[in-house]
């Protein structure tokens, strides 16, 4: 979750441009399992609410475990990174 969420931040802070951008730096940067795509697509097939709900969960364990606001944002008007 810290580093799906730390992706969304760099995101949020105009680090990258893009979704696809994040997620090719994470998968040949740092190793994020190719096979899910990178943590943008991971959050899309997770569902974005329902990766909220589960941020929301471990949220007590520290700030890097709380949904970025635009994670909240897609969420409550129902938008994905892809499609």
């Amino acid at each position: 979750l810290a580093l799906c969420n730390e992706t969304v931040r760099c995101l949020e802070d105009n680090i990258v441009a893009t979704a696809s951008e994040a997620d090719m730096a994470m998968i040949m940067g740092i190793g994020f399992p190719p096979f899910r795509g990178g943590p943008c697509r991971y959050i899309d097939q997770t569902g974005v609410a329902e990766y909220v709900a589960l941020c929301d969960k471990y949220a007590h364990l520290g700030k890097a475990y709380e949904a970025p606001q635009m994670l909240r944002d897609m969420a409550a008007n129902n938008k994905k990174f892809y499609g």
